[in-house]
């Protein structure tokens, strides 16, 4: 029988892990635990410690809730990137970082890993560590802060995350907008490019998706969100409606703030009956067609329901299934498709299921892992 603690303070997490240290019991955390093993609930440790308006940096537990981490910021003017959308709001900020959760605004923003500028980590020898800080300055040299809260890397589990905050911008509007085919849709997205319209976020949805989740929505659904001083917010809309008209497209939606259509879109990003894999495969942008069209075909040939989603003008693409869990074969098959259109898998689903990396990176990691976690109780 698995048993599960929930600490409350970094202190009771250090002992947790000694004493698990100490009598050599697997410690789990941010996965489902083993027989005979410990499961470590961060929940409790879900306190926005402080929020430094002066530096833009915001101390956290890694049990805060996104959502509730971003409406405090919104009192005081201020936002955490990967928060700002209803996408991830109900996940924490401990999952955001160990699952590897790619920033839906990192179109304009950049990665979610630019955005943490310290932490606090407690070793699984109960031993505290601290990285980073609030200024640049203390993150220069050695970038141990993003080494130890890489994604899936169990080197130690991170009590407390040093954000890098923006101010709220002046406006924000969202357009969600669909195209009866692919090629229309990859026109427009092309066209966004050329005239350099830069969105905060532009997520694809394609049909099939679509009908897992039964939403009633018919063609490629693109939904995107401009933010920034008014005037140039206005301008890029109309430009993007502009492009819209000329591939044949339709505005489903043009509302203020992120709009209803992302909010329903965002059990794409919660738990469900359904498997989803996001922020899976990357590939160019210009290699993305030839992906998708040899994906279509192998779910077709395969006679399983899947479909696709994702942050498309970036190439960062991620699958859903209408079932609990995917065919292994299908799998292999679809990462076989990424890597000939010239793109990569991140490796998130081979560490889903547990399988052991190979390569000179992992070999690195597996190293690491040895002198951090001699006697590999975490995650074991």
């Amino acid at each position: 029988m698995v048993q599960s603690v929930s600490p409350q303070s970094i202190e009771e997490l250090q002992q947790v892990l000694r004493t698990s240290s100490d009598t050599d019991r697997p410690t789990y955390v941010y996965r489902q635990g083993k027989p005979d093993g410990l499961t470590i609930d961060l929940s409790k440790l879900d306190k926005i410690i402080e929020i430094d308006a002066a530096n833009l940096v915001a101390t956290v537990g890694p049990g805060v809730k996104l959502g509730e981490l971003s409406g405090q910021l919104a009192k005081q003017g201020l936002r955490f990137i990967p928060a700002d959308t209803p996408f991830y709001h109900s996940r924490t900020v401990g999952q955001l970082f160990y699952e590897g959760c790619s920033n839906p605004s990192s179109l304009k923003y950049g990665y979610t890993k630019h955005f943490l500028m310290g932490s606090e980590i407690v070793l699984p020898t109960g031993e505290l560590l601290k990285t980073g800080g609030k200024t640049v300055k203390n993150v220069t040299g050695y970038d141990f802060t993003r080494f130890f809260n890489a994604p899936y890397t169990d080197f130690g589990i991170t009590a407390k995350f040093l954000l890098k905050l923006l101010p709220r911008p002046e406006t924000r509007k969202a357009i969600a907008v669909t195209f009866a085919g692919f090629e229309e849709l990859m026109a427009f997205v092309k066209d966004l490019k050329a005239n350099r319209i830069l969105p905060a976020y532009l997520l694809w949805i394609d049909p099939s998706v679509q009908g897992i989740y039964q939403t009633g929505i018919q063609g490629h659904l693109a939904l995107l969100e401009f933010d920034g001083i008014a005037e140039e917010v206005s301008e890029q809309c109309r430009n993007t409606t502009a492009l819209t008209t000329k591939h044949g497209g339709t505005i489903s939606e043009a509302a203020e703030d992120c709009g209803q259509t992302a909010l329903t879109w965002s059990t794409l990003y919660q738990p469900s009956a359904n498997y989803v894999l996001t922020d899976e495969y990357k590939m160019a942008f210009t290699r993305q067609a030839e992906f998708i069209t040899a994906f279509y075909e192998l779910a077709q040939s395969s006679r399983i329901k899947a479909g696709l989603f994702g942050q498309l003008a970036e190439g960062k693409l991620s699958i859903a299934l209408a079932a609990p869990q995917p065919e292994e074969a299908f799998i292999q098959a679809v990462i076989k498709a990424v890597t000939q259109a010239g793109g990569i898998s991140s490796g998130k689903y081979d560490r889903l299921t547990g399988k052991r990396g190979s390569g000179v990176l992992a070999e690195l990691e597996q190293k690491a892992k040895a002198a951090f976690d001699p006697k590999q109780i975490l995650n074991r």
